[in-house]
């Protein structure tokens, strides 16, 4: 009786590690037509900015914007400062970039005059993977290992007592 038990308890055990028991449910985000608001800056000295930027925000709650420096006579671009939260898929000091936002942005662009040298663009921010897409499996990790080592010794424990028996 006590052999069947164990055999049980590590069947048990061996299905409960190989299932998505340990798996959290995680909401995605849903898209949504409200546009963030992009802040030009219309004071700049030697030029004006030009954006697009797509109508609908994605399902990760972010939009892409393409901003242009478009330089007046004599003057040359520079660099952009931003802030807000974005991810720039290019320097700050490219003319033509384009930023992928998950919120409101203030764009302000640097031009000097022509033959002067140009500013130093500001870092860039730095790029986090906070995104939610895939399931997590647990709290831990540790924990399908555990469930693993404990069905494999139940199964030694029942091979040690069949053989103890059978002499």
């Amino acid at each position: 009786m006590k052999k069947v038990i164990s055999i049980a308890v590590a069947v048990l055990l061996i299905a409960l590690s190989v299932m998505p028991a340990f798996a959290e449910s995680v909401t995605s985000p849903k898209a949504t037509t409200a546009n963030y608001v992009i802040y030009i800056d219309e004071d700049a000295e030697g030029g004006k900015v030009v954006y697009d930027f797509e109508t609908s925000v994605g399902e990760d709650g972010k939009q892409t914007v393409v901003i242009h420096g478009v330089p007046n006579e004599g003057y040359e671009f520079s660099s952009w400062t931003i802030d807000g939260d974005y991810v720039p898929s290019g320097s700050l000091s490219d003319a033509d970039l384009e930023l992928v936002i998950a919120g409101d942005i203030k764009v302000h662009p640097v031009f000097v005059k022509a033959g002067e040298p140009a500013t130093k663009a500001p870092d860039q921010p730095k790029q986090t993977d906070d995104s939610s897409k895939s399931p997590k499996t647990g709290t831990d990790t540790a924990v399908p290992y555990v469930v693993v080592t404990l069905a494999v010794v139940a199964l030694a424990a029942v091979v040690f007592t069949a053989k103890r028996r059978a002499k």
